[in-house]
């Protein structure tokens, strides 16, 4: 083809700048960048007027060269080939998984709740029932920390163990009795308010209340959240596990100490925002342990395991209950917890375990898939038992489709349930592994539900006040399900104890001001 005069001059000039930008960017890139937006060039590469054309340009690309040594560079450039992928190699064995019922060998439950019975003989009267866990030592370690907190401040409190029992009365008593601000309790004239004006003045009360301390500032733990709360924590669970009464079961859960200055958020409970705490209870809901949620945990556990967070504070709590004797407990939890890898964990303990599991923690189980199961009858159910480890995995269809694993309990025996569909009443079948899981699951919801009727109401500004009010109400209700176990037939129901021990330590102190 004919070309204008100046082209060829042209041409060279575009193909040392076209070269100068190949030296400067990787591939093509530098031609993706730089073609297009030339409005004069060599050949039909771009052409004035005209939109730019990606395609087009992409095509011109493939078979252009703008030097002559680019070829060469080219063919003596050795192929690159993407490195190949590193396979994980498991060293875990791969489940073998067989549709029959679960054959477990622990021993049966025998034991003798000794400590239960040695109660039930003293006949202890709701104070003492209470002071089973805020006991003498517990009170001098609250006086020994305050006082010592005050000195610190420069302040001479000298503050009693007396005084710091009429303080419990006074939170007490706020549980039931509630007023706006607490100073009305010294301003408004009645049975109850005469009673706490007779047993402290509002300004020492006011003092030894800002001053209150559980740990010493100067032998702090950074690393622990909860340090300035951890001496009174040990002491209390340590107490909690040393009367808790001896059980076959016990349910592990998270429950919430409301707190709206917290971050921590828990959806599906009656206190979404506050501080999360996990907990072991008995079925009735008497509290065994606890530990405050922080993200750098205190508990430790074998690391080897890797069971997580929520593995961890099982295992945990397992060897807690193991320290009162090698007995075979039956440790009930839900999803968040349960894992195959857990459940083994336990079982090799000696410990039942039975809980509520994910799908994608089944380990490859071949059940019955959930959608699938949604268009069966309710009462359907299908079941995997892991050969080697002898551990089962069910699916049942009730109110919604429910997946559990378990060691040591299985299908059988089935027991029949009323279940209403579309105002009609009818039976269907309830593996045994899900009728134990429903009975033993409300052993937390039951504390709470307890906890919340007669909260402590009067706070302070430090911000573990809230922690300490969640800490006496625990114990009350610990010794409240002591004295209805130990009194079946003449039990107080929660408000006359809860007053009882309110009005004695007030009107014990009283007595001692007059």
């Amino acid at each position: 083809m004919l070309q204008p005069p100046g082209t060829s001059v042209c041409t060279d000039r575009t193909v040392v700048h076209m070269n100068t930008l190949k030296d400067r960017h990787p591939g093509d890139l530098w031609a993706r960048m730089h073609i297009s937006s030339l409005e004069y060039a060599a050949g039909d590469i771009t052409r004035k007027g005209r939109k730019k054309d990606k395609a087009r340009v992409s095509e011109l690309l493939q078979g252009l060269a703008f030097s002559g040594d680019s070829d060469v560079e080219e063919e003596n450039k050795p192929e690159a080939h993407p490195a190949p992928k590193r396979l994980k190699i498991s060293n875990v064995p791969e489940k073998n998984w067989t549709k029959r019922d679960l054959k477990p060998n622990f021993p049966s439950w025998s034991a003798l709740d000794s400590g239960l019975l040695n109660l039930k003989s003293e006949k202890l009267n709701p104070v003492e029932l209470f002071e089973l866990f805020f006991d003498d030592e517990t009170f001098r370690l609250i006086v020994n920390e305050t006082n010592n907190y005050a000195s610190q401040k420069n302040v001479n409190l000298e503050v009693t163990v007396q005084e710091i029992r009429c303080l419990f009365g006074i939170l007490l008593l706020s549980g039931f009795v509630r007023r706006p601000r607490r100073g009305m309790y010294w301003e408004i004239s009645d049975t109850d308010q005469n009673l706490v004006k007779d047993a402290i003045r509002r300004d020492r009360f006011e003092l030894i209340f800002s001053y209150l301390h559980f740990a010493d500032n100067n032998h702090l733990d950074q690393k622990d959240k909860f340090t300035k709360l951890r001496p009174l924590i040990k002491q209390m669970n340590r107490n909690f596990l040393l009367y808790a009464p001896l059980e076959e079961h016990y349910y592990f859960d998270k429950t919430m100490c409301e707190c709206f200055d917290s971050d921590q958020f828990l959806n599906g409970k009656p206190i979404r925002i506050g501080y999360k705490i996990w907990c072991g209870t008995t079925t009735q809901g008497y509290l065994v342990w606890f530990e405050p949620h922080q993200e750098e945990s205190s508990v430790m556990v074998d690391k080897d395991l890797n069971l997580g967070l929520g593995g961890n504070l099982v295992m945990h709590f397992a060897d807690v209950l193991l320290e009162r004797g090698q007995y075979p407990y039956h440790l009930c939890f839900d999803s968040f917890f349960t894992s195959v890898k857990l459940v083994s964990a336990l079982k090799k303990k000696g410990v039942r375990a039975t809980g509520t599991i994910r799908e994608n923690r089944t380990e490859k189980c071949p059940l019955m898939n959930v959608e699938h199961m949604k268009k069966m009858k309710k009462g359907y159910f299908d079941f995997q038992v892991e050969e080697n480890e002898e551990i089962i995995l069910c699916r049942w269809h009730g109110d919604g489709i429910i997946s559990l694993c378990s060691n040591a309990v299985g299908i059988e025996p089935a027991s029949e349930l009323s279940c209403a569909d579309d105002e009609e009443i009818h039976q269907i079948a309830q593996p045994s592994i899900v009728k134990l899981y429903d009975e033993c699951k409300e052993g937390v919801a039951k504390m709470d539900e307890i906890i919340s009727k007669y909260r402590v109401r009067i706070r302070s500004k430090k911000w573990y006040s809230i922690l300490v009010s969640y800490i006496i109400d625990v114990a009350m209700n610990n010794a409240w399900q002591l004295h209805r176990a130990c009194n079946p037939d003449t039990s107080l129901d929660l408000l006359d104890f809860r007053r009882y021990v309110a009005h004695f330590y007030l009107e014990n102190n009283a007595n001692l001001s007059d």
